[in-house]
């Protein structure tokens, strides 16, 4: 098994699947997957007042799976190390991060998918300050 092609098909499947937001953009929800993205009533509304058709809708779909490709592809390039986040200090390097596959007998560590969403607050802040 090449786990690296397995990784890599398995992110297109799921940029595809979480591209397809036509029912989402037809019938809004208020409730969104994370509490911190919930739409307000006037998003909904505004939403609920226009007139999707089958190709608005492939369209925003093709928009939104090409920005999320955008996202995965910046993300491997920091992981890779052929690009660089911002720095908190001016004095540090990065050279990128391995991820490498799990081994049996290995202990669980703190899980990447976890700390995407705790790291959202941390982020805010700094995003905030640099405005």
């Amino acid at each position: 098994m090449d786990s690296k092609q397995l990784f890599l098909r398995e992110i297109h499947s799921l940029i595809k699947e979480y591209s397809e937001i036509g029912e989402q953009l037809e019938k809004p929800s208020k409730k969104l997957l994370w509490e911190e993205f919930n739409l307000t009533k006037n998003e909904i509304s505004a939403l609920n007042d226009q007139e999707f058709t089958d190709e608005s809708i492939s369209a925003i779909e093709k928009i939104v799976r090409d920005n999320i490709m955008g996202a995965f592809h910046s993300a491997f390039c920091l992981l890779d190390g052929v690009s660089d986040p911002v720095l908190e200090n001016d004095n540090d390097t990065w050279v990128g991060l391995k991820l490498a596959e799990k081994q049996d007998d290995e202990e669980e560590e703190d899980f990447l998918h976890d700390e995407l969403y705790n790291s959202y607050w941390y982020w805010q802040e700094l995003n905030s300050k640099h405005k």
